[in-house]
């Protein structure tokens, strides 16, 4: 989804710079093939995964449908260089089929690698007796050291975050095998949120004891807000939901026959650094990259991360964010960017006074365009005779000038030798309401796409 640019100037654009802008913006479409498809919208979100074994046993929300390998008709082989937790994997495997996967984030691939590695008959009693450990009472009461986030001891309650890395312990202390290391340390992850005195909410977290008012958010009344989410044993609550998590997961392992599944690939670091070295022939392409929207995914995930065990000081998680693609302001924009004309023209159109400008968005814009066309050129290579590449994605909105990102997609996908292209238009976005009169007339622009290429 697109960030809304709660800085942008309030006033409507003149009437010239939106026939301008109006102007550009039909002579991108009309280079393309355009097609509405509303039936794919439900699939092109996490939602469907939220109650589907394997799938579910860890909300990431970046990600889409399965059902997309069957309605787009993907064939045997299939790449997804912006996996996330591997929803296009699992899918594939559930189905017989290949597939490789790449996400520059570790825990996303770590999430996938579990959900992708079936267990023994003798590791699921294993995890079944881990249970019995814990729920008898019997686990660690040395804890696992707190990481060194500045905000960890806002996180959680402390009965919570003793309970939690007392759990934490018993994972690392008394579980040898590596396999069910993983599964169990995944559940425990994947609770997390679920105990937390923190959610997850748009580019970040937020705090359970603030809740959103009509202008802003006022504080709930200490004492009352905790025991309406956590109960009255804050330790049982934190407790129980670890090992509900795990009981869910091997009432999965009972309804699907991992230990079926064909192998897949995963692999994890920068989608554009990693194409290069992969060798052979896809019969499709699918993924989603993150949108060109500011949104810092690593923002939102920083518990999981931290806690995890995926980041262990700041500097380690600044590496990973300038590792990662252009598509928020803590990634690398000192990297030089081909340039786009029809992305510069666009940019001229912007505001120069507002925050967007001011905060380097048109190198970010730049950054973002350059590294599709890397990845773009990658899968151009790794595609069979009669392939094709699907990108869903959404187009944004900065300083009173829409971002179409499908339509430059698709331009990109044309200048590295696809011949021919589709944009399937799956929904409209919303416009927000502080851009409504700069982009008067304009608002059919704000969309997301499943962009073909072939």
């Amino acid at each position: 989804m697109f960030e809304r640019d709660q800085h942008a100037s309030d006033g409507p654009m003149t009437s010239t710079l939106l026939r301008t802008q109006e102007s550009m913006l039909r002579e991108l479409d009309s280079r393309v093939e355009f097609a509405m498809r509303p039936d794919l919208a439900s699939l092109v979100h996490w939602k469907q995964n939220n109650t589907a074994p394997v799938h579910r046993w860890y909300r990431y929300r970046e990600g889409f449908s399965p059902k997309l390998i069957d309605v787009l008709g993907l064939g045997d082989r299939i790449l997804d260089p912006f996996a996330g937790s591997g929803s296009v994997m699992v899918g594939a495997a559930e189905r017989g089929l290949s597939s490789a996967g790449i996400d520059v984030n570790p825990l996303a691939t770590f999430v996938a690698g579990v959900k992708l590695a079936p267990l023994s008959r003798e590791q699921i009693a294993m995890v079944g007796a881990h249970i019995e450990l814990i729920q008898s009472g019997r686990f660690a009461t040395e804890e696992w050291p707190i990481p060194a986030l500045n905000i960890a001891h806002k996180l959680f309650e402390p009965t919570i975050m003793t309970a939690m890395m007392q759990l934490r312990r018993t994972i690392e202390d008394h579980v040898d095998d590596d396999a069910v290391h993983r599964y169990l340390l995944l559940a425990w992850i994947s609770s997390l949120e679920s105990v937390g005195s923190y959610f997850k909410e748009g580019n970040g977290i937020k705090y359970r004891n603030m809740k959103r008012a009509p202008i802003s958010y006022v504080r709930r009344p200490e004492g009352e807000w905790q025991r309406a989410r956590f109960g009255d044993d804050q330790r049982a609550f934190a407790v129980q939901t670890y090992t509900r998590r795990l009981q869910d997961m091997l009432e999965d392992e009972g309804r699907i026959d991992r230990g079926a599944w064909s192998p897949q690939r995963i692999e994890t670091g920068n989608a554009a650094e990693v194409l290069p070295n992969l060798h052979g022939e896809m019969d499709s392409i699918l993924f989603s990259p993150p949108y060109a929207n500011r949104f810092d995914y690593f923002e939102a995930l920083k518990v999981e991360l931290w806690f995890g065990g995926f980041v262990s000081t700041y500097e380690e998680l600044r590496k990973l964010r300038k590792s990662s693609m252009r598509s928020h302001l803590a990634s690398d924009l000192t990297q030089p960017s081909a340039s786009l004309e029809e992305l510069s023209g666009l940019i001229a159109l912007m505001d120069e006074s507002s925050y967007a400008m001011r905060t380097r968005v048109p190198g970010l814009l730049a950054g973002y365009f350059d590294d599709m066309r890397k990845v773009l050129e990658q899968c151009r290579r790794l595609l069979a005779r009669g392939g094709r590449v699907f990108v869903v994605v959404g187009n944004s909105a900065y300083a009173g000038v829409i971002v179409p990102s499908d339509a430059l997609i698709a331009e990109i996908g044309r200048r590295v030798g696809f011949s021919n292209v589709r944009v399937s238009v799956v929904r409209p976005l919303a416009v927000a309401p502080q851009q409504r009169l700069r982009l008067d007339g304009l608002s059919q622009y704000m969309r997301e796409s499943v962009v073909e290429l072939w």
